[in-house]
C-alpha cells in the first residue's frame, strides 16, 4: 500500500507570518483608537467585512476617555 500524503495547510514562510501578525496588531491599534473599519478597509484595499471578521468590534475594549 502507498502512504497517504497529509492534506493540511502548506507551511508559510516565517517572515510572512510575522508580518501578518504585525499588520493585525496595527489594525487593532487603529480600531481601539477609534478609526472606523470602513476607513481601515479602504486604506488596505479590502472590504469592510474582512476587517470586521478579523476584529469583532463588540469584543474589542477601548480605553476610557476622561
Amino acid at each position: 500500500m502507498a502512504k497517504r500524503k497529509k492534506t493540511g495547510k502548506p507551511k508559510k514562510d516565517p517572515n510572512i507570518e510575522v508580518l501578518d501578525a504585525i499588520k493585525r496588531l496595527l489594525i487593532l491599534q487603529l480600531i481601539t483608537s477609534g478609526v472606523q473599519a470602513t476607513d481601515i478597509a479602504s486604506a488596505l484595499g479590502v472590504d469592510k467585512s474582512t476587517i470586521s471578521r478579523l476584529f469583532p468590534t463588540r469584543k474589542v475594549k477601548r480605553p476610557s476617555t476622561k
